[in-house]
């Protein structure tokens, strides 16, 4: 048996339970009990209390067998009524118990597990390495390296000439302040003439070089 007009109406308050037929009593508070406990605790509101009328019904000599309908039978049933269009006055009660069932439906594909990794999200929102050319104008020196906080200090970068006693090198630097030095024919370390130079807390001096993230105002 599926549901009618007269279940129908007793969904949406216009009859009392005693006014159905008992195998319309018994489709009606299947679909009752499948939308109040398929929202079981997402409603703030109390549902009303039907287990008198469940007792009438159960208590009553059955007139005909019917083989018992499943819970996802019922439920299925249940989302059909709620999504075939049609004039109806809900009570307030069944009507936020289906603008529940909605909600949940709606945000179920939305899951804890769909959402961006969030190792992913930081690694995307870390700024870029900038390419930084370092030059030094040596014109005696055999060989030209570089180092800094970037490369533990040790001369990492060996710089090539590409002008008679014109040495240089690009690296690609995180953003944010870097302390660098050139060190020249292994052994002599020489600050950049052309950047701002700091105490190296040894008597002697590195240059320092503040790199900014793409897009900075200043």
């Amino acid at each position: 048996m599926k549901i009618n007009a007269r279940i129908h109406s007793f969904l949406d308050g216009e009859i009392s339970l005693e006014a159905l037929s008992e195998d319309e009593a018994r489709l009606a508070l299947q679909f009752q009990s499948a939308l109040t406990s398929g929202l079981d605790g997402l409603l703030p509101a109390q549902v009303p209390d039907v287990s008198g009328a469940v007792l009438r019904v159960i208590e009553q000599p059955s007139q005909a067998s019917a083989r018992p309908r499943s819970a996802v039978s019922a439920v299925r049933d249940a989302l059909g009524w709620l999504w075939n269009p049609r004039p109806m006055a809900i009570r307030p009660a069944y009507g936020l118990v289906a603008a529940g069932l909605l909600a949940l439906f709606a945000v179920a594909p939305f899951s804890a597990g769909d959402g961006p990794d969030t190792e992913d999200s930081a690694v995307a929102s870390a700024p870029a390495p900038i390419l930084v050319h370092f030059r030094l104008d040596a014109p005696e020196a055999t060989s030209v390296s570089l180092a800094g906080d970037f490369t533990g200090w040790e001369p990492s970068y060996e710089l090539y000439q590409t002008a008679p006693g014109v040495w240089t090198v690009s690296v690609a630097l995180d953003p944010g302040v870097h302390d660098y030095a050139f060190v020249v024919d292994g052994e002599r370390w020489t600050p950049d003439p052309l950047a701002a130079s700091v105490d190296d807390g040894f008597g002697g001096v590195n240059s320092r070089l503040s790199i900014l993230p793409p897009n900075t105002s200043l």
